[in-house]
């Protein structure tokens, strides 16, 4: 008797503890626009996928590319995206589309930066939709990292009891269940364009923060691997697939260049063997795409909104042509980096 007291004492436990977790991720845990990224991922119309991180949220303007490109492009470039991450976004793309190419970026700090594990990482895991994908993708990063990201996900928003009113009654609007981009709360210098393209104002004040440098005994080979088998997924799905690493602030390149042309060998080198093209927009020619410190918001490289419309152009076209097996590299880049930002 007393062992079964204790069986249901703990089984009342559990469920007490578990439906207190639900209240508390429920009325604590703002709604992200990775959410409503994931809605439009699954339920949009599109024939290019666009894989990376921040850089690529504010570098690659979805209708600019779409236009360029000539079929439809939904963005999933989200920040702290890792290759793994992209990896499983494009497993769950592929659940509900026929892609026709995918667009990889690759971020070199994303190749050096040996995060932490804690439940700040955790943001595309979390947006990422139940499926049977998300088993493999738990086993992946969740479980060798901070866990208790996933199942504590209001710890991470505790500081937020003072809205909880408001956030119960926005989750039960019709804005929210429709995974409106409305009830996102976001920085007031940036507007969501849709197809996972956000454009940044210029009234936003310039940062001063900066890119990790390069550093090869950082490497984790981990991205590289998933690099691969992003590719292999690719190739055995019939799709194009296209690295590159878009346009970043100049002045920041000037000052890291030997580090950037360090990032830019390793990843050539990557792109190489495995037989894909890697267009590095870091050496585009000033010609082709004039561009100043002044069109980006921070000397890391992420561009304001005017300036990611004249990139998704030139970069679209490059892309095309790279898929079209007709680019002439000389057209667009400039085999030194160095003597490119010395002019």
């Amino acid at each position: 008797m007393k062992k079964r007291k204790g069986l249901i004492a703990a089984v009342v436990f559990i469920i007490l503890v578990t439906a207190i977790n639900q209240f508390l991720n429920y009325a604590l845990v703002q709604p992200g626009l990775g959410r409503t990224m994931f809605y439009e991922c699954k339920n949009n119309d599109y024939e290019c996928l666009i894989l990376g991180a921040s850089h690529g949220s504010y570098g690659f303007d979805s209708s600019k590319m779409s236009e360029e490109l000539g079929m439809s492009t939904m963005n999933m470039c989200i920040g702290g995206e890792y290759m793994y991450d992209a990896y499983y976004i494009l497993k769950y793309a592929l659940k509900y589309k026929k892609l026709k190419t995918v667009i990889l970026d690759l971020d070199y700090q994303y190749f050096v930066n040996q995060h932490d594990e804690s439940i700040l990482f955790n943001n595309v895991y979390n947006a990422y939709p139940a499926c049977n994908e998300k088993l493999g993708y738990y086993m992946h990063k969740m479980a060798r990292e901070e866990y208790r990201g996933t199942f504590l996900r209001w710890t991470n928003y505790w500081q937020c009891y003072k809205t909880v009113g408001k956030t119960i009654k926005l989750k039960q609007s019709d804005a929210y269940k429709n995974y409106s981009p409305e009830v996102v709360s976001m920085n007031k210098y940036d507007t969501y364009m849709g197809n996972g393209f956000v454009s940044r104002s210029k009234d936003y004040k310039k940062s001063t923060t900066s890119c990790l440098d390069w550093d090869e005994s950082k490497l984790d080979s981990e991205e590289g691997e998933y690099v691969e088998k992003i590719v292999n997924l690719c190739r055995k799905n019939g799709i194009n697939i296209v690295l590159t690493t878009v346009v970043q602030d100049p002045d920041t390149v000037a000052e890291k260049c030997s580090g950037f042309a360090q990032a830019d060998a390793y990843l050539s080198n990557l792109a190489a063997q495995l037989d894909v093209k890697y267009l590095n927009f870091n050496k585009l020619k000033f010609d082709v795409l004039d561009r100043t410190t002044d069109d980006f918001y921070d000397k890391e490289g992420h561009m304001y909104g005017d300036m990611a419309e004249k990139f998704s152009a030139v970069c679209a076209k490059a892309v095309k042509e790279a898929i079209a097996d007709t680019l002439n590299e000389e057209d667009y880049f400039d085999k030194d980096m160095s003597n490119l930002y010395k002019k």
